[in-house]
């Protein structure tokens, strides 16, 4: 039978040992992994031209507002 990797590509690294979300080290590369997630998601929007900021649902303001976030900012 074929494995499929799709539904795994999908998932990050930590979320298939959840025991390691107990050690400080586990914490600490979570918050970095969502760190990391939040800088490149925010350099991506900044990426988007205007037609592509409407596909997503944004607006302009809404943009600004979440490029003006600290990469540790939710």
């Amino acid at each position: 039978m074929h494995k499929h990797t799709f539904f795994h590509a999908k998932l990050p690294h930590f979320a298939h040992r959840p025991e390691q979300m107990n050690t400080l080290f586990g914490k600490m590369r979570h918050m970095f992994f969502v760190w990391k997630q939040n800088w490149m998601t925010r350099r991506q929007l900044a990426m988007l031209n205007d037609e592509e900021l409407r596909d997503v649902g944004m607006t302009e303001a809404q943009r600004q507002e979440e490029l003006n976030k600290y990469f540790w900012e939710p």
